[in-house]
């Protein structure tokens, strides 16, 4: 199997077999397990070999390995044990991510040209770690593939073989290495579930999805997941580096109280701090600008980058932003003028994983809109500009989430089921507050009682502006009752699809035998 780099982004994974279990001063080959919340979080070798596995109560881990020692989880404790292997890794490797206590990754191509290859590189890690003093019998696994996720499952099956195990994937084949595994690796719990119900068990078989339907189906979260079982990196890798600040600093004297003399001394420190980043081979993709004033008063703020920040977008974004500080209106304005200006790369990845924009490929006008949006962001502050995402949930109030522009969309779940949604197509129109109707059968006014029965089939709405129309179609009920354990919470309603003879369709709610429009579909 070659080593050989090729020009491809490839990505190496060390890996220490039950760290948490190392750190504590216990050796693999005692029966070991961490506990956290009453569970077992992982577990030695040789416990493993006699029947405790991770996510068992204790007593029932106990029961297997009657002998074994249990351990509380310390994250503190293992990052701190750690930090000796991260000294000595980063003399070989001066920039590297530290996935967790015991897993480092890094970006291979560089380190294995100037090394010969990569496993050469390799060796040259695994070398560096066995001259720790106090750490004898680590066993450890390194893995290389095109994608970090890969690269960890290489690792970790680097575990099984020896005390010092590799695993190269060669590049272009990395699909295939992770088509065996199972589809649990990827940690989603309902996407494993579901996919299984679906005669989808291995990674393979989902990667030959297609990519929209996916989204579509499952949501953003396995959408990434589907990036990662076809051996595609969706993320830049966070880089680990422990001994040099990302801030520059100014002190400005006197304090100033116009934009154009801060914007001025804001112009060194951005170059000051674009040089910073080169030297490590990082970029920014969120900054945050500090200001504090004579009085001692502090304000701060953070900017997402569109695609990175560079000296002058950096000097721009400082500059609407001081202008929101100095001269706008907002509660943050200061009292008096400005004495040290501080510039933080708040957030940073490596300069070679970021050659496609992190927003996707945008044209001049798409950046034009996003600086604006940016600048009126820094006048009005951070809640000033939202963006509409859809979560889960019922109601399609209830599934209408605001997030503030720029910050990442949260993975919400909203394809998962929820008992009594309303479903597709949702409504074009969420009224503020809902409109009060009236809407009557054969005998009368529509009731429906708590258990979705309906006293009559609508046969005629009465609309908020006084009209009564036929009923041409209906569907429903779907019933809500939340929080009815607490009597002040307590929300029961049901929502029924109305159809007029106009061809007017309407999401009505239903409480207490009064009903409202809720919402109106195209």
């Amino acid at each position: 199997m070659s080593t050989q780099p090729t020009d491809a982004q490839r990505f190496l994974v060390i890996r220490f077999a039950d760290w948490s279990v190392t750190a504590a001063g216990f050796s693999t080959e005692e029966a070991v397990a961490v506990v956290a919340a009453g569970a077992i979080r992982t577990c030695s070798s040789a416990a493993y070999f006699d029947g405790v596995r991770v996510g068992q109560r204790r007593r029932v881990a106990k029961s297997h390995s009657p002998d074994m020692t249990l351990i509380p989880h310390d994250p503190h404790r293992d990052a701190s044990a750690f930090e000796p292997i991260l000294s000595e890794l980063t003399k070989i490797v001066p920039r590297l991510e530290l996935t967790e206590p015991g897993t480092c990754t890094l970006v291979a191509g560089g380190p294995s040209r100037y090394y010969g290859s990569e496993a050469a590189l390799a060796a040259a890690l695994l070398d560096a770690v066995d001259l720790i003093p106090d750490l004898p019998g680590l066993v450890v696994g390194v893995g290389v593939a095109d994608s970090r996720f890969a690269a960890e499952l290489a690792a970790g099956s680097g575990l099984q073989s020896a005390s010092r195990g590799e695993v190269f994937v060669p590049a272009g084949r990395t699909a295939e290495f992770l088509a065996e595994f199972p589809i649990g690796v990827l940690g989603l719990d309902d996407l494993t579930t579901l996919s299984r119900r679906l005669g989808i068990r291995f990674l393979g078989q989902f990667a030959q999805l297609p990519q929209r339907a996916v989204l579509t189906r499952f949501g953003t979260a396995a959408a990434t997941a589907h990036q990662l079982a076809r051996g595609l990196q969706p993320e830049p890798l966070a880089i680990y580096d422990a001994t040099e600040p990302m801030m520059t600093s100014s002190e400005l004297d006197p304090p100033a109280e116009r934009v154009d003399i801060a914007t001025f001394a804001a112009r060194p420190l951005a170059s000051e701090l674009m040089e910073l980043l080169a030297r490590r081979g990082l970029a920014c993709t969120q900054l945050r600008i500090e200001a504090q004033t004579e009085h001692g008063e502090v304000l701060s703020r953070l900017w997402r980058a569109s695609t990175v920040f560079d000296a002058e977008t950096i000097v721009e974004r400082v500059r609407w932003q001081l202008a929101g500080w100095l001269d706008g209106s907002t509660t943050d304005r200061p009292s008096a003028g400005i004495s040290v200006l501080r510039l933080y790369a708040d957030e940073v990845a490596g300069s070679a994983d970021l050659q496609i924009s992190l927003w996707g490929e945008m044209s001049e006008a798409d950046r034009r809109a996003v600086r604006g949006l940016d600048r009126v962001r820094g006048l009005l502050g951070p809640d000033g500009i939202v963006t509409a995402t859809v979560r889960g949930g019922r109601g399609p109030s209830d599934r209408i989430r605001l997030v503030p522009w720029g910050e990442p969309v949260p993975a919400t779940g909203s394809q998962l089921p929820w008992p009594g949604q309303i479903p597709t197509p949702s409504p074009s129109l969420i009224h503020p507050e809902p409109l009060a109707i009236e809407v009557e059968g054969q005998l009368g006014p529509v009731g429906v009682t708590i258990r979705g029965n309906i006293s009559a089939s609508p046969q005629r709405i009465r609309l908020p502006d006084g009209r009564w129309n036929q009923v041409k179609s209906w569907a429903g009920p779907w019933l809500t009752n939340e929080q009815w354990w607490d009597p002040q919470q307590h929300h029961a309603c049901a929502r029924f699809q109305l159809i007029t003879e106009q061809s007017q369709a309407f999401l009505c709610l239903v409480r207490r035998n009064r009903w409202w429009i809720e919402a109106t579909y195209d």
